[in-house]
């Protein structure tokens, strides 16, 4: 009996493997929970940049006179956000980046610094608010304003790009119908 007792010392192989096998099956779960949060913000992300240019859509199609505009930056603090900007207009007043704009709304925040946002896929080039992405909307038809005339807004921006965790979704912003598409790719 005394010899059972010494031999009994320790762990046995089988419950060391069994303790490894559920740490590695509760270390996977959190990594993956991890990586499907980061999904989730891009996520929300696109869908926030969609509303936030649906509601510029409305705005223009509803407003009795003005301008109005959506701009999109990312602010120093490496969060992403919206405004709603409003511009009265008054005969011959020409499109101009630096007069007239007023705020319609606080600027909204509509992504965090973990969300890539850019113009091609897996860049993250979204600019300040000195430079953030205009997107005007045609009045009459509800297109999208695209010109190279300086007296008329230049939306340069048809793809948006949104990567977060493993996901990566694409906002294309279809010129002749002002209609914005999600795709995941």
């Amino acid at each position: 009996m005394r010899g059972m007792r010494k031999n009994n010392k320790g762990y046995s192989l089988v419950e060391l493997i069994v303790v490894i096998a559920i740490i590695s099956v509760v270390g996977l779960g959190a990594l993956w929970s991890i990586i499907m949060v980061f999904s989730a913000n891009a996520k929300t992300c696109a869908n926030d940049i969609i509303g936030a240019i649906s509601e510029c859509k409305i705005t223009t199609m509803s407003k009795g006179q003005g301008n109005v505009r959506v701009i999109i930056y990312r602010s120093s603090n490496g969060n992403i956000y919206s405004e709603l900007q409003v511009r009265e207009s008054t005969p011959g007043d020409a499109w101009s980046d630096t007069n007239g704009w007023v705020a319609a709304h606080e600027a909204e925040k509509i992504g965090a610094r973990k969300c890539s946002v850019g113009t091609t896929d897996g860049a993250d080039d979204l600019p300040d608010k000195a430079n953030a992405w205009r997107i005007y909307f045609d009045r009459s038809s509800g297109s999208f304003l695209y010109s190279t005339d300086s007296s008329k807004p230049n939306t340069s921006v048809t793809e948006i790009h949104v990567q977060g965790g493993r996901k990566n979704y694409c906002i294309t912003l279809e010129e002749l119908t002002g209609k914005t598409i999600l795709e995941l790719q």
